[in-house]
């Protein structure tokens, strides 16, 4: 178990390099590439539909070639993403090279995260499958982590060109290493399955059947707006509100992400030895109570309410997943658990894509920066309930 954990807790730590490279390096490809690097959110927002495509059809590949050899072709995916950035640099190519570049990254995170979860539910204890999911899905802070400390020291060595080369060929090297254990992991494959039926098909229909999978799913799409919208609105939110300088609420904001990464093996390990849907109804309850605390911002906040409040959202919002997922596995029909994480993860992704959206939309029509965080609050606080209630019920 503890190999099978590194290797997948590698494989997506890889990923989420590869999804957080180009905002790293955007204020150095920006300038050669010729795009305005506000664009970039429009690159993460191509990632997420990227993501959603290939998690949809993610069990058929899963049951006919492996959940290893999926993890490969996801290590694959991101690399080629990766290696794709620089050709945009040629003429007329920027926008066409960064939308497959974009898509390429969104698909091997689509695969990465079914995959890993089918390998780590077949070789793990039921009783440690919250704490080592979370574990695993540590890594997509992780990668955030390394993408901020790694490629600008590698981007002032090679260029920003260099630095991007130096992440892809890390994620074809993976996919070489990861190579041997293949015959020993990917064992009772069941062969190729129809495309409707075997991927996209069997995911959605697989959720829709069982009334707990559909909780979760529509309940981490609320999770995932939180989430996103923490990322992509916070820092605008903080400074308009406080005076503070960009660099002082960035580093809040690095620091509650930071934190997230303990948070989730915190909220994995609670869930192990309490009702996994308890967990879930806190967390919800704690994105929701943290919103709507972030709507009082003002400049007389002190810097250390500050940090505080960007804790409260990254230990949170940002630290739900591996709980999530276990449960997802949980609550799979028997041998359904990779359909049933490939359709929970495509509402994942959606409300990641939607979310942001919905939230700057109520802004701009309102006027007030805080609606967004009002609305994405008051849905959280609704799954949280949701959550609570079952709990209650049933203690699992």
């Amino acid at each position: 178990m503890i190999r099978v954990l590194i290797a997948m807790f590698a494989c997506q730590l890889a990923v989420a390099l590869a999804a957080f490279t180009l905002p790293v390096v955007t204020p150095a490809a920006a300038q050669s590439i010729g795009f305005k690097a506000e664009l970039v959110g429009y690159y993460t927002s191509l990632m997420l539909v990227g993501a959603m495509i290939s998690t949809m059809a993610t069990s058929k590949f899963i049951h006919g070639s492996g959940a290893l050899r999926v993890s490969q072709a996801s290590l694959i995916f991101a690399g080629l993403g990766l290696a794709a950035m620089p050709l945009a640099s040629m003429p007329y190519t920027a926008l066409p090279v960064m939308i497959v570049s974009a898509l390429l990254i969104g698909f091997s995170y689509g695969l990465a995260i079914p995959a890993s979860s089918h390998l780590l539910v077949k070789v793990t204890p039921s009783h440690l499958t919250s704490r080592v999911l979370s574990i695993q899905h540590a890594a997509v802070p992780a990668g955030g982590a390394l993408s901020g400390l790694a490629l600008p020291y590698l981007e002032i060595q090679l260029g920003w060109e260099g630095a991007v080369f130096c992440a892809a060929a890390s994620c074809f090297a993976l996919a070489l290493v990861l190579q041997p254990w293949r015959q020993k992991l990917d064992y009772g494959r069941r062969g190729h399955e129809s495309a409707i039926y075997g991927g996209l098909g069997s995911a959605i229909i697989t959720v829709l059947r069982h009334p707990p999978l559909r909780l979760l799913a529509a309940a981490s799409g609320a999770y995932a707006a939180m989430q996103f919208c923490f990322v992509s609105l916070f820092v605008t939110f903080a400074i308009a509100r406080t005076g503070f300088s960009l660099q002082s609420v960035a580093t809040a904001m690095s620091g509650g992400l930071a934190v997230s990464i303990g948070a989730r093996i915190l909220w994995g390990w609670a869930a192990d030895i309490f009702a996994s849907r308890l967990i879930l109804a806190g967390l919800g309850l704690s994105m929701a109570a943290t919103a709507f605390i972030a709507t009082t911002l003002g400049p007389n906040w002190p810097y250390f309410a500050l940090v505080l409040l960007a804790i409260g959202f990254g230990s949170t919002g940002t630290a739900w997943q591996g709980v999530y997922l276990a449960e997802v596995a949980r609550k799979a029909p028997e041998g359904r658990v990779v359909e049933a994480t490939s359709g929970c993860m495509t509402a994942t992704f959606l409300g990641g894509l939607v979310g942001p959206g919905v939230a700057a939309a109520l802004t701009i029509t309102s006027g007030n920066l805080a609606d967004g965080f009002i609305f994405i609050g008051a849905v959280t606080l609704l799954f949280g309930l949701l959550f609570l209630r079952k709990a209650k019920h049933r203690f699992d």
